[in-house]
């Protein structure tokens, strides 16, 4: 082993490629590969470059395209004072879902779905979301941001069969997310209870082409690792739908 010193741009760089090397991985190329330039193109061992699932899902599973763009702005209204009310109505409820063609998981769901629908409101508005406990354990939802620490989920658990009423007003503008802050919490996240919570800015903005991708890990076989990893909860649905 050489004694030579490595300098700090040398450092830099090696852990620069290391990241490289991390994304690559996920993507199915190898550093060396990657060292030998664009031209080599081929796979590795470990490589997803020919996997996909086979099959359809059943009829009426969650479809991740339609997703994509599923905004719920709720029930708009206005307050005596003038200012815009919005009422959701969110329940948990145990579901079993379909992550790939014939496989299944037992998900803990936000209105049946995971991710659970993707609230859309903007800044200002009054947010009057009913929440019901339709599962069996106890659930909650925590909405990332700055609001009264009565209704943001976090010490309060629903108990099965009772329900609560979260009201705030929309603040921060901004791309959020929620999930079920209920003990131990990455149980009941994993288990599905999480989506995405948009804050438009009350100025506007210019308009664009807007998709909600959420990742995803799922286990199926219970052994407290995911054996199934997806884009919006159906694994490959997009090597097989591209956007």
């Amino acid at each position: 082993m050489s004694n030579r010193k490595v300098s700090r741009r040398e450092a830099l760089r090696a852990g620069a490629l290391g990241t490289v090397g991390l994304a690559a991985g996920a993507g199915g190329l190898s550093l060396q590969a990657l060292d030998q330039g664009t031209a080599a193109q081929r796979p590795t061992q470990g490589s997803h470059h020919d996997m996909v699932t086979v099959g359809q899902l059943a009829p009426g599973s969650f479809d991740p395209t339609a997703f994509l763009t599923r905004f719920d702005g709720g029930t708009l209204s206005r307050l005596p004072s003038g200012q815009p009310l919005r009422e959701y109505e969110i329940v948990a409820e145990d579901r079993e879902i379909e992550v790939a063609p014939g496989v299944f998981y037992p998900a803990w769901t936000y209105n049946g779905q995971v991710p659970g629908p993707t609230i859309r409101c903007t800044e200002g508005d009054r947010l009057r979301i009913r929440f019901s406990n339709k599962g069996s354990h106890a659930h909650s939802i925590h909405f990332h941001g700055i609001h009264p620490s009565g209704m943001d989920g976090a010490f309060e658990p629903v108990h099965p069969g009772r329900s609560f009423v979260y009201e705030f007003d929309a603040e921060p503008f901004g791309l959020h997310l929620y999930h079920c802050h209920t003990v131990p919490i990455k149980r009941h996240i994993h288990k599905g209870l999480y989506g995405a919570f948009i804050i438009d800015p009350k100025e506007g903005r210019p308009p664009a082409n807007e998709m909600v991708m959420v990742m995803n890990g799922f286990d199926t076989n219970f052994d407290n690792e995911n054996e199934v990893y997806a884009v919006n909860t159906v694994a490959f649905h997009y090597q097989k739908h591209p956007i």
